[in-house]
């Protein structure tokens, strides 16, 4: 990341009405989740757009059926007419389009900026949800409550709705509802008019190089730059919350948790798997059941963090609760990607330790409730990154007790260079586990071993932020081909 072109970003305010109604947009790498939601709703309002990634995916096929210049490869010809340029941390300064740009004296704002101008810029109440674990789902919950009810959100997340079969969208309601990012610095920038933070952990060491407490100095200005008439709505469960809250040292929280009563909303956990389901109160009236199409007791604090963000906009319980309902999680979170020689295919995004142990245990849950004959639940881990396999080894090794059997898969190195002794077969070695084994070679390979392993009734998790998404699908075909 370049530090310093952030900080130049973060001096910025970027007002969409300085541009014509049909300017051009180009996005540096539009094949990102977080990249494609904003330029989708840029083209849904009007707007043009064009981009470049390395590869082309299934988001950049979205933007080609709607005669968007799609580009494969960074050049410094892939800038035709466009106004302005639109980057994320991740790009650097040797990359030829944003050379061309800057050559070009075209405007270049950082992702966060843009989301900045959306939220500010299309006249609607900004709701945002940020936290180092779980915002994605809860961004998803809210979105899903205000769609159910006929409001026609615009939104912003970084992940896919499968009923909406979309990350986001442009929409003529009253309201934009967004994830935020609080991974590079960049969650300054924002000023939502209701606010949802899940919970702070340390992560993105790459950015937050001191550690946790320069995590919380940051969090802490984004909460002190909120308007004095909007709300922060925050889950008193998670011990970096807490620490935020001495921090900021303010009355304007609203409070919600699953464990202490005195919270502004408090739920009671019924059931956790295989329908989460929960018992809400606000101030201590209770309100009724919510019962989740998915499992898990981390899903239930997301959805309780949703429900109260509704209930402050004055949405009907019944309405809140239908909706949640119906939710059946985010593309890549606890996602059933389909069945294989009678055992379930499972795929999840889970690569920090916190992240890990919850959805392990809420695979033991749903194993271990299942109606049939209990089978084995087998968890299939890719590292994600050398840097945060180093830094978080010793909780790594401590994630996968729940599990009856451990695989580990070569690291993805997401373009990091090795660091030594920083390896899947030395951390399997070390795992504590009687069933925990190595897997070395792509996704193919670690296929094939899986499909000899796996047996009727068997539950597989495989959990990562990189390549093993396509896992589950290889085994599938493979199994199901022959068949």
């Amino acid at each position: 990341m370049e530090h310093s072109i952030l900080k130049a970003d973060l001096k910025k305010s970027f007002d969409l009405k300085t541009l014509a109604h049909d300017a051009k947009f180009h996005f540096i790498a539009l094949g990102g989740i977080g990249m494609s939601a904003l330029a989708r709703i840029l083209l849904e309002a009007g707007y043009k757009i064009s981009g470049s990634d390395l590869t082309k995916n299934h988001l950049m096929e979205y933007f080609e059926q709607q005669n968007a210049d799609i580009f494969v490869g960074h050049s410094d010809k892939n800038l035709i007419d466009c106004a302005v340029v639109v980057k994320s941390s991740a790009i650097k300064l040797n990359n030829p389009e944003l050379q061309k740009a800057l050559e070009l004296n075209i405007p270049v704002l950082h992702r966060a900026e843009l989301l900045n101008a959306l939220m500010r810029g299309l006249n609607q109440i900004a709701i945002g949800v940020t936290g180092t674990h779980g915002k994605t789902t809860t961004t998803g919950m809210i979105t899903t409550i205000f769609y159910e009810m006929g409001l026609d959100p615009s939104f912003a997340i970084g992940g896919e709705i499968p009923q909406l079969k979309t990350n986001s969208a442009f929409g003529k309601g009253g309201y934009f509802i967004s994830e935020l990012d609080e991974s590079d610095g960049t969650i300054e920038l924002y000023s939502p008019d209701i606010s949802v933070i899940t919970n702070l952990e340390l992560e993105h060491t790459d950015h937050y190089r001191n550690g946790f407490d320069q995590l919380l100095d940051t969090m802490a200005r984004f909460v002190k730059n909120i308007s004095d008439n909007a709300k922060t709505i925050i889950n008193i469960d998670d011990a970096g919350n807490l620490k935020l809250i001495d921090k900021v040292n303010s009355g304007n929280f609203i409070t919600y948790s699953l464990e202490d009563q005195s919270a502004d909303y408090f739920a009671e956990v019924v059931e956790p798997a295989p329908n989460a389901k929960m018992k809400v109160y606000k101030k201590a009236q209770c309100l009724g059941e919510i019962t989740l199409g998915i499992p898990g007791v981390h899903n239930l604090s997301d959805a309780l963090a949703a429900t109260a963000v509704c209930l402050e906009k004055e949405l009907d319980f019944n309405g809140i609760s239908n909706a949640l309902s119906k939710f059946t999680g985010m593309k890549k979170r606890f996602q059933t990607v389909g069945f294989a020689k009678e055992a379930r295919i499972i795929d999840d995004y889970a690569h920090h330790p916190t992240e890990i142990k919850a959805t392990v245990k809420t695979a033991r849950q749903v194993v271990d409730l299942s109606k049939n004959d209990k089978g084995n639940l087998i968890a299939v881990f890719q590292p994600h990154r050398y840097t945060r396999f180093e830094k978080f080894w010793g909780e790594f090794l401590k994630s996968f007790d729940e599990a009856d059997i451990v695989y580990v898969c070569d690291v993805y190195s997401a373009e990091e260079a090795p660091l030594e002794n920083i390896n899947s077969e030395e951390f399997a070695k070390q795992l504590q586990h009687k069933c925990a084994y190595y897997i070395k070679g792509d996704m193919d390979k670690v296929a094939d071993t899986l499909i000899n392993a796996i047996k009727p009734n068997d539950l597989v998790l495989t959990m990562g932020a990189g390549n093993i998404t396509k896992l589950g699908p290889i085994i599938v075909n493979k199994i199901n081909g022959n068949n």
